[in-house]
C-alpha cells in the first residue's frame, strides 16, 4: 500500500518548470523505490522572507504552510543573493523541527550559514559569494579558482578530500577512510 510524502523544495526559480527537473526526477524514483507517491511542492524563496509578509501577506502565508506541511525540505542550486534569506530560513525550520532537509550545491552553502549564524552565535555569518568582506565566512570562493573569468572556472571531476576528524560522522560514512575521491561542480566551498 503506497502512502504520500510531501517535499517541499524550496529555491529562486520555482516559477520555471523545467529549472528543476533533475531534481525532481531524481525525487520520483526515490519514491517509488521506497513504495510512497510524491507530492512536491514549489516554495518561492522570496515568499518566505518579511519583506514578502509585508508586501503580500497571503503569499508569505502560503509559502510558510507549504513549508510546515512538508515531510521533508530540499534546498536545490541557484545563483545570487535573491531569495537566499528565505532559504536560510527555511533551513532553520527544517534544523529545528528535525525535518529531513537535503541542501545541494547553494542549498548546501545556505545550510552552512544557517548553522553558522543560529548555533554557532555568528550572525553575520555569509558566503563570500554574497558579502566578499563578510567577519565570519563559512563559504569561500575555491583557493585555485578565477574570481575575473566565470566560463568553465567550476571545479569539474574527481577531487580528494582529507578526514581531518577522524571519529566523525562523515568519516563514519565513508568506513573511517582517510580521505575519499568525490566528483565536484562548484566554484566555493565550506571554510
Amino acid at each position: 500500500m503506497y502512502r504520500w510524502v510531501r517535499i517541499a523544495i524550496v529555491g529562486k526559480y520555482t516559477d520555471l518548470s523545467d529549472a528543476y527537473l533533475s531534481v525532481l526526477k531524481a525525487l520520483f524514483h526515490a519514491s517509488v523505490v521506497i513504495r510512497k507517491k510524491l507530492v512536491v511542492d514549489m516554495v518561492p524563496s522570496c515568499d518566505l522572507e518579511n519583506t514578502t509578509k509585508k508586501e503580500d501577506s497571503r503569499a508569505y502565508e502560503a509559502a510558510w504552510k507549504l513549508l510546515k506541511d512538508a515531510n521533508g525540505v530540499l534546498l536545490p542550486g541557484g545563483f545570487g543573493d535573491r531569495g537566499m534569506e528565505g532559504m536560510i530560513l527555511a533551513a532553520k525550520y527544517s534544523r529545528e523541527n528535525n525535518i529531513p532537509f537535503l541542501g545541494i550545491c547553494l542549498g548546501m552553502q545556505i545550510a552552512v550559514i544557517e548553522f553558522a549564524r543560529s548555533v554557532l552565535c555568528l550572525p553575520d555569518a555569509n558566503s563570500t559569494e554574497f558579502e566578499s568582506e563578510t567577519k565570519h565566512p563559512c563559504i569561500i570562493f575555491m583557493p585555485e579558482g578565477s574570481t575575473t573569468h566565470m566560463g568553465g572556472t567550476m571545479r569539474l571531476g574527481s577531487r580528494r578530500a582529507y578526514f581531518h576528524v577522524k571519529d566523525s560522522k562523515s568519516a563514519r560514512l565513508y568506513e573511517n577512510k582517510d580521505f575519499v575521491d568525490e566528483r565536484h561542480r562548484h566554484r566555493y566551498e565550506v571554510w
